[in-house]
């Protein structure tokens, strides 16, 4: 479900369905990562089938924390049901499409 990576940004990866059953878990990892957040981050959402208001959350918790630390977070790859989720929630306004 999650896979996190560190080069130029520290991405995350979100794989399948990021809902109110797993959001806790997802929340736990994430914050792990954040924990020492000294670069920009890159969600990539690319292999993401589902994202519910509980999902929504581990975003924002991630471009919360980039933008309290002075970095950004970008989103990659969002499609489909995912991409319509995003742009209703009103993510897109402050989160940066990455290419």
């Amino acid at each position: 479900m999650i896979e996190t990576r560190k080069d130029e940004t520290v991405t995350v990866v979100l794989r399948g369905r990021l809902d109110s059953m797993n959001a806790d878990e997802a929340k736990s990892e994430v914050e792990k990562v954040l924990a020492a957040l000294d670069r920009d981050v890159l969600i990539d959402v690319g292999e993401l089938d589902y994202i519910s208001s509980a999902g929504l959350q581990v975003v924002l918790k991630c471009a919360k924390t980039a933008r309290e630390r002075g970095f950004e977070c970008l989103l990659r790859g969002a499609r489909g049901t995912v991409r319509e989720i995003f742009e209703v929630s009103g993510f897109l306004t402050f989160l940066k499409e990455a290419p």
